[in-house]
């Protein structure tokens, strides 16, 4: 059983003028006993990156066999697939095989997170992750964001590749949403994991008293 700590209901304008969408709607959105400010902040900032009509919160954003966010039609199709933090190999897998042709999409909200799933991807020897596209969201911005909390906000958002300009009941707040390679980055993780095991086994032993 999930606890709510409040409810939030959002009065929202969006604007991507590189995907020529603009929409003007309302969101009314739990956040859970156990979630942090910043975990919420960045499933409202994924919510708006990647939107798309008919996409919604699932129940239960801890239930670990289900996404943050999707999409799905009249008879349950999955369309879009969004987790957000770090997201659990085997779950990304499974959803691969079962939904091949739906959007997926994760957003990290500190590079912990990204760390940490490159960790889980050692073993892999093919880039099965290719067609998942990976962002990261600044925890700086999320922080100065969760100063400005309030349980109902105006918020007017425009997304520019990549770049999020975002009015907050009189406030202004800018930030990159950045798209990570995630490939990349694990295999940069390796090498520095090869480079620091090798720099240990050249060090001199510490001389015995």
């Amino acid at each position: 059983m999930t606890f709510v700590a409040g409810f939030y209901n959002f009065s929202i304008e969006l604007n991507q003028s590189d995907r020529g969408l603009f929409a003007a709607f309302r969101l009314k959105t739990p956040r859970h006993e156990s979630e942090s400010l910043a975990h919420f902040y960045a499933r409202m900032i994924s919510f708006l990156h990647c939107y798309r009509q008919g996409q919604e919160f699932t129940r239960d954003t801890s239930d670990p066999k289900m996404p943050t966010i999707w999409e799905r039609d009249a008879v349950g199709a999955i369309h879009l697939w969004v987790h957000v933090g770090l997201c659990d190999k085997r779950k990304l897998e499974v959803s691969l095989k079962q939904h091949p042709k739906a959007t997926h999409m994760v957003y990290f909200f500190d590079e912990v997170q990204k760390q940490s799933f490159c960790h889980h991807l050692r073993g892999s020897k093919t880039n099965w992750v290719k067609d998942v596209l990976f962002y990261q969201i600044s925890p700086t911005f999320l922080e100065e964001l969760a100063r400005y909390e309030s349980s109902s906000p105006h918020w007017t958002a425009t997304i520019v590749d990549n770049r999020l300009y975002l009015h907050v009941d009189g406030n202004d707040f800018e930030s990159e949403i950045s798209p990570i390679d995630i490939w990349e980055a694990y295999q940069e993780s390796l090498s520095a994991y090869q480079t620091a095991g090798a720099e240990a086994l050249t060090s001199p032993l510490p001389r015995q008293a």
